[in-house]
């Protein structure tokens, strides 16, 4: 689903100021220090406003919002 991919790398882009992520969609934005734990609450934040899916952080593992590629395939398959 393309479009979902575009919209979380939309998100990743907002809450992270940088779009390091568009070109690289395996990135792992914690090793890179991207993404720290008030970035998690301001992405699930922003999934529930633009997709509308309600998440909690304890939905997730680390591992499924480190990249877009893990975090596309985690919306897909839920």
């Amino acid at each position: 689903m393309e479009n979902l991919k575009e919209e979380v790398i939309s998100i990743f882009e907002d809450v992270t100021g940088t779009d390091e992520m568009r070109d690289d969609n395996s990135l792992d934005m914690f090793e890179e220090e991207l993404l720290d734990s008030l970035a998690i609450i301001e992405v699930l934040l922003e999934i529930e406003n633009r997709l509308g899916i309600k998440l909690q952080p304890t939905d997730l593992e680390r591992s499924d919002m480190a990249t877009v590629d893990n975090m596309v395939a985690f919306l897909e398959n839920r």
